[in-house]
């Protein structure tokens, strides 16, 4: 399966793990949960799924890496203690707890969150010692006498034998006490993540080219190139472009460990960059031309520059896809708080303590790597916006401060749906001039339709640019087509 049925996957078995009886107790009992066992090639995201699916259900999450624990760390240290038996005194054996199980309830008492996963990553690399107290935690959910809280669900990964010599082969009893899932990486998926992350333009549209470029992973070959690399690489080469750092040849073989790839993605970026000094996207995008001379010869291009061009366009409509979708929900979150303050003559009092106590739960789930970077980006917005009210109202302003900013972040939604709608117009009006009916346009279709902003916001305000998409992508299998050709383009 790819990464995100995997993720599909875990999402339903933590619910049906913690789900409870009406008299309270685990319809699944714990010691019927089969933990999870992800075992895939390294680089292709099991731990980035774990963090998603604990934010999507709203649960707990603590990662430990086995390779860095010991028996002692895993179930306690030997500790001597007098106890009787038979009126007689004798000194025993026990064990402190658990690191990890100590850690697991010390999460909860920090975050106030009864259920969670714990996710023990390369479970196939721990010490030879420490194997039989894996095995029995798998099965009885023990570390020593310290058992797993009700509600966690023990999730575990590892990668295959051929890409780590550190790992061992899980023998028959380990394999019949888990649920063993492989994953493989998948280019389409990794794709919609990468739109929507507003990954850089020259990597989507240089794997769209040359998908065989995404996973380089050879057990016999010293190169090797992964999902998690790409990622990385777009993070860097966005962040110098900005600071107009300059970009050196030698940056792509520091990401990109495979010479080969390294070498044509190094190239492919210097057609990236000369199409992003000609091309003027924001004017395109706003019904302008690509040159205020007309000398761009579009239609001459090459097809790996034709589709560079493309994508500059549509990582661009993407990126406001996703700036729109922050900006609807920064809408909804204000309005909803403006709506649920009293008519009280102590509304500054209120509207503190509920600030605190919003941060307060913020921070905590932060500390327990459950807030992604875009909502701690929204909720400090939305605090400032809510401050910048109560100041307001503090000065003398009545209850209309809050809604009528409401109503001013409903206008900017409003606004930026408008602006969207229009680039997305443009836009397809721009290739279908330059570049004809072809893959190119298909290309851009396909972008809008796999953002879940732009494929809402052109079904509804588009409707014929969504005809058109339909037509495009019709069940004749267009887009499997339009990816052969691209192939074809790319072994040419």
């Amino acid at each position: 399966m790819n990464i995100q049925e995997a993720k599909e996957e875990i999402k339903k078995t933590v619910r049906a793990y913690t789900a409870r009886t009406d008299g309270g107790s685990l319809r699944i009992p714990m010691k019927r949960q089969r933990p999870l066992l992800l075992i895939g090639p390294p680089g292709i995201g099991k731990t980035a799924i774990m963090e998603q699916v604990a934010r999507e259900c709203s649960v707990g999450l603590l990662s430990y890496t086995m390779t860095h624990h010991t028996r002692q760390s895993a179930v306690g240290l030997p500790v001597l203690e007098q106890r009787e038996y038979d009126g007689k005194s004798y000194t025993v054996t026990s064990y402190t707890m658990s690191e990890i199980i100590a850690a697991v309830y010390e999460q909860m008492e920090q975050s106030g969150c009864r259920e969670g996963i714990l996710f023990l990553d390369e479970i196939n690399c721990v010490s030879e010692t420490l194997m039989p107290a894996m095995l029995q935690f798998l099965q009885y959910k023990t570390f020593g006498s310290h058992r797993l809280p009700e509600g966690w669900v023990i999730a575990a990964a590892g990668n295959p034998p051929a890409y780590n010599r550190s790992v061992r082969e899980f023998d028959t009893v380990t394999l019949d006490r888990v649920r063993r899932m492989e994953v493989e990486p998948d280019l389409r998926v990794w794709k919609e993540y990468a739109a929507r992350r507003g990954l850089h333009p020259a990597v989507l549209s240089f794997l769209e080219l040359r998908p065989e470029r995404f996973y380089v992973m050879d057990p016999g070959h010293a190169g090797f190139v992964t999902g998690r690399a790409w990622e990385d690489l777009s993070e860097i080469l966005l962040t110098m472009e900005e600071l107009e750092l300059g970009v050196e040849e030698t940056l792509f073989g520091q990401y990109l460990q495979e010479e080969e790839t390294a070498l044509e993605f190094a190239f492919y970026y210097r057609v990236y960059e000369k199409w992003k000094r000609q091309l003027e996207p924001d004017q395109i995008l706003a019904g302008g031309h690509a040159s205020d001379d007309g000398t761009l010869l579009l239609p001459d291009l090459p097809f790996d520059e034709r589709l560079c061009i493309v994508w500059l366009l549509l990582q661009r409509l993407l990126s406001m896809g996703t700036v729109l979708e922050e900006q609807q929900k920064l809408s909804d979150s204000l309005g909803f708080f403006a709506e649920s303050l009293p008519a009280s003559r102590e509304l500054q009092t209120v509207i503190k303590e509920r600030l605190a106590s919003r941060q307060k739960g913020l921070q905590v789930r932060k500390e327990n790597g459950l807030l992604s970077s875009e909502e701690e980006e929204r909720e400090k917005r939305l605090a400032r916006i809510i401050r910048a009210c109560a100041e307001k109202l503090r000065l003398g302003g009545g209850m209309s401060v809050f809604t009528d900013r409401s109503r001013e972040e409903a206008q900017r939604t409003r606004e930026q749906q408008e602006r969207l709608a229009s680039g997305m117009e443009h836009a397809s009006a721009f290739i279908r001039e330059a570049f004809g009916d072809g893959q190119e346009l298909t290309v851009l279709l396909t972008g809008f339709t796999e953002h879940p902003v732009c494929r809402e916001l052109m079904k509804r305000e588009c409707p014929e640019l969504w005809q058109e998409a339909g037509r495009q992508l019709d069940a004749e299998g267009r887009e499997e087509e339009l990816r052969r050709k691209l192939q074809n383009h790319a072994r040419e």
